[in-house]
């Protein structure tokens, strides 16, 4: 697989790196812990700092990769990847998630609901297929066409990448803007669950599965 794919000069896609994780876990913050947000009344930089400590201390897995997308070297975007990957590794010399410190900003309670709702969302890949876990841009770089960026990014790496024969992702069926985003992208509903447990923890009960099949004759939308 090339190393370098096809970017705009204005915005840059790359692996995140030790140092972004404060700032991907800021825009994590807004973007998805809104739904924890509305639900428990915690605050962003409560959910910042508990999505940093997942960064910082889960543990990595082969088949996964998080990118961020930076406009002037200023971190505006991150998504993160994952597909059928092998073994789950420890990162070497972290020490364990800080529950003690995360209860300690949030409540007990709280946490665990919020570990609950995530865990809720996880998705197991199967063979060839590139999942999209999550895509999230910053507020004030809404409307400038970065999170069209990441997908058709997550779009080339999956055409790069061998073993890797489609995309697909989940979106909650009321979040109409998304699902018609998705469509132009030549993703397609393929199934959609009802669950009382995510409409608990995350205020969402209906969502879509949806997959992009990895045929270079169909034509990219321009970013």
């Amino acid at each position: 697989m090339n190393s370098k794919l096809n970017q705009t000069n204005l915005i840059r896609i790359e692996p995140i790196t030790l140092k972004q994780y404060p700032a991907a876990a800021k825009i994590m913050a807004y973007g998805f812990g809104h739904k924890f947000q509305k639900l428990f009344s915690v605050s962003t930089t409560d959910m910042a700092f508990v999505f940093e400590q997942l960064l910082l201390y889960s543990p990595h897995q082969t088949g996964s990769l998080r990118f961020v997308a930076l406009e002037n070297d200023v971190l505006v975007g991150t998504m993160a990847l994952k597909w059928k990957g092998s073994e789950v590794i420890q990162k070497a010399n972290n020490p364990r998630l800080n529950w003690w410190s995360m209860r300690s900003h949030i409540g007990c309670w709280k946490l665990l609901r919020i570990m609950a709702g995530i865990h809720l969302l996880k998705h197991e890949p199967e063979v060839g297929e590139c999942y999209i876990e999550d895509i999230t841009v910053d507020p004030h770089s809404q409307g400038k066409g970065v999170g069209r960026q990441l997908l058709a990014y997550a779009e080339q790496y999956m055409f790069q990448t061998a073993q890797l024969s489609y995309l697909s992702l989940h979106v909650a069926r009321h979040n109409q803007k998304a699902v018609r985003m998705y469509e132009r992208y030549h993703f397609r509903k393929q199934s959609s669950t009802n669950s009382l447990l995510t409409a608990m923890f995350l205020g969402e009960n209906e969502w879509n599965y949806m997959t992009r099949r990895g045929d270079n004759n169909i034509e990219t939308p321009h970013v």
